[in-house]
């Protein structure tokens, strides 16, 4: 029944961090137009995955949480999991610097500088994916249970 709860919280997290990335590629792929309303759109996209990060990073890499669950209920996965607490300082930074990044941007530069800040916002997505599917598949390893797709 524990391993059951451990397991739904894991896809919990998994699927809120999923639709946050949703949101930020739908503020990512509306066009610039209204500058100061792009950028607002993005900013909040990106700080709305920032805090499901910090959420996750939390969780997962506490005392009782998700990767010291796993190693205790499968020690062999041990490397791995400390491989996926490694990730999320860079994670985190990406994310930081993604909010500088529209932080200083101008209404007036954001024509300019707005591809630039997609960029950085894809390279941050496509992190936050592979990270998410490495998570998956350690629980699948551990626990021969795929927690869906999302």
């Amino acid at each position: 029944m524990a391993q059951q709860a451990h397991l739904e919280a894991a896809r919990v997290r998994r699927e809120t961090l999923h639709e946050a990335l949703v949101g930020l590629e739908d503020a990512l792929t509306t066009p610039i137009g209204d500058a100061a309303h792009w950028r607002l759109r993005v900013a909040m996209a990106v700080d709305h995955a920032a805090h499901r990060l910090h959420h996750h990073v939390r969780q997962t890499e506490a005392p009782d949480g998700f990767l010291h669950r796993v190693v205790q209920d499968d020690p062999r996965m041990a490397c791995r999991a400390e491989r996926l607490a490694q990730e999320h300082g860079p994670l985190q930074e990406a994310v930081e610097r993604l909010q500088h990044a529209l932080a200083t941007i101008s209404d007036h530069d954001v024509v300019e500088r707005g591809n630039d800040v997609r960029t950085q916002a894809l390279d941050l997505m496509s992190a936050l994916m592979r990270h998410r599917q490495r998570g998956a598949d350690l629980i699948y390893e551990a626990y021969q249970v795929d927690i869906g797709a999302q």
